[in-house]
């Protein structure tokens, strides 16, 4: 009875890796512009979702190094507002 239990073990495969983080598409094109500006590849900007407007549009945070920059992404992805954020 114990050799079943010894084939099942030897004949598991490992976990699959986790996914890369998916984002949306206006994050994407908030992390594309704070790229930009910053001069760094996207794929190193932080973004996360802070608010919405009365519109439906999206406030994002976008952070390159120890730089905020904040962005508002229409309903169509588009950018209707990008600016860095002074303290």
């Amino acid at each position: 009875m114990a050799l079943p239990v010894v084939v099942l073990a030897a004949c598991q495969q490992p976990a699959p890796e986790p996914l890369p983080p998916v984002q949306s598409p206006g994050e994407a094109a908030c992390a594309a512009q704070a790229a930009q500006v910053a001069g760094v590849d996207a794929a190193t900007v932080t973004v996360v979702p802070t608010a919405s407007t009365k519109s439906g549009a999206t406030i994002y945070t976008a952070t390159v190094g120890e730089t905020d920059y904040t962005c508002v992404v229409e309903l169509d992805s588009t950018i209707s507002s990008f600016e860095a954020v002074s303290l």
